[in-house]
């Protein structure tokens, strides 16, 4: 199985009680840009975790998305069809 490296940018912040804690602050799934990100300042830093390639299939659904999956499927046909 295909595995893709997925980079959880952070940043340090000092919340509401001054404490100091780590935030998301992006996503991206290119080395060089999570490495920019870290280069910008002491406060910044990035997570990698990997993820499998077939992470949509797995993922949790929503009826919605599946609902809207499900009418782009039967566009793609109404097209198909029209065009023969």
């Amino acid at each position: 199985m295909e595995c893709l490296n997925v980079y959880v940018l952070t940043t340090l912040s000092i919340d509401a009680k001054g404490n100091v804690v780590s935030r998301n602050v992006g996503v991206t799934f290119d080395i060089f840009e999570a490495e920019a990100h870290k280069g910008r300042g002491v406060e910044n830093d990035f997570d990698m975790f990997l993820v499998p390639g077939e992470w949509r299939e797995e993922a949790e659904q929503s009826i919605l998305v599946t609902t809207m999956r499900d009418f782009r499927e039967m566009v793609v046909q109404l097209q198909e069809a029209a065009l023969r």
